[in-house]
């Protein structure tokens, strides 16, 4: 299929500097987990427990770093939208509107391939790169809590880790169909400002919606952000909402990906 030889092209020709970046978050994860130690971090937990409210919510409802789920949950999860959607929001909002100044585009769109397959091949590629990077995260800390002598495997929630670490890649689609969206019809800085905007707008209120009032809580509905709450799951091993919530972010990508392609079909680029 033409859309698969697109993903493939792209994958191979940004080897190297994903396989580098992969590496590195890997490496990165792995020497996390050393830092684990449930007794100074029990002490650290009653301090987290007098910061303001706001800063709470930042790491999730549930906190609890005596227990390695917890940590993981506060030091990683909660922040792996830095670590990795920063990287796929910059790599996906450019995609599309780069290859159209740099006119590369045009040796694509003159053969007989459909625009739909350019749009798709391009999602899948980044898609693909997103599940590569969150599978060799999650063997990094898994191989870290086996590895290292201050993490007991016997009391990990594995099942609760690995569906974590499956929301995590659910949630990065998410955010790859958001750049994707604006890289259909807007030029690269246009592209990456607009996707950053947007995904700060949303974790401002996906956050800190308790913060607005009665009349605006609403609006955390609206957030991507509000779907992606892995605290409960890994420190209360509550799975409430988990799968709903996964299906409402995976129809939120679907449904972006939809009207990027209906944009991008009805889009005037002379070839």
């Amino acid at each position: 299929m033409k859309f698969l030889r697109i993903t493939w092209n792209d994958l191979r020709q940004n080897l190297k500097g994903f396989l580098i970046f992969s590496i590195l978050m890997a490496l990165f994860f792995l020497w996390f987990t050393t830092m684990f130690d449930p007794e100074l971090f029990g002490d650290l937990e009653e301090l987290v427990a007098g910061y303001p409210e706001a800063i709470q919510r930042m790491i999730g409802e549930s906190i609890s770093l005596t227990i390695f789920t917890g940590f993981i949950n506060v030091y990683l999860f909660s922040l792996s939208w830095f670590y990795f959607g920063i990287y796929f929001m910059m790599k996906v909002s450019q995609d599309i509107p780069k290859e159209i100044d740099d006119k590369t585009i045009d040796i694509m769109l003159s053969k007989p391939i459909k625009r739909w397959k350019f749009v798709i091949g391009k999602f899948l590629r980044h898609v693909t790169s997103a599940a590569f990077l969150t599978f060799w995260a999650g063997i990094a800390v898994i191989a870290g809590i086996f590895a290292f002598p201050n993490v007991d495997p016997n009391i990990v929630y594995f099942n609760e880790l690995i569906i974590a670490f499956v929301w995590l890649f659910v949630f990065l689609v998410a955010l790859i169909s958001t750049g994707l969206f604006f890289s259909t019809f807007l030029t690269p800085r246009k592209s990456l400002g607009l996707t950053l905007g947007l995904v700060i707008f949303f974790y401002i209120i996906g956050v800190y919606w308790q913060s607005f009032g009665e009349n605006l809580e609403f609006l955390k509905y609206l957030s991507i952000f509000n779907y992606f709450e892995t605290s409960n799951l890994m420190v209360n091993q509550v799975w409430d909402n988990v799968l709903i919530n996964n299906i409402i972010l995976i129809g939120y990508s679907i449904g972006l990906v939809i009207v990027s392609i209906i944009i991008f079909n009805k889009r005037d680029i002379p070839v």
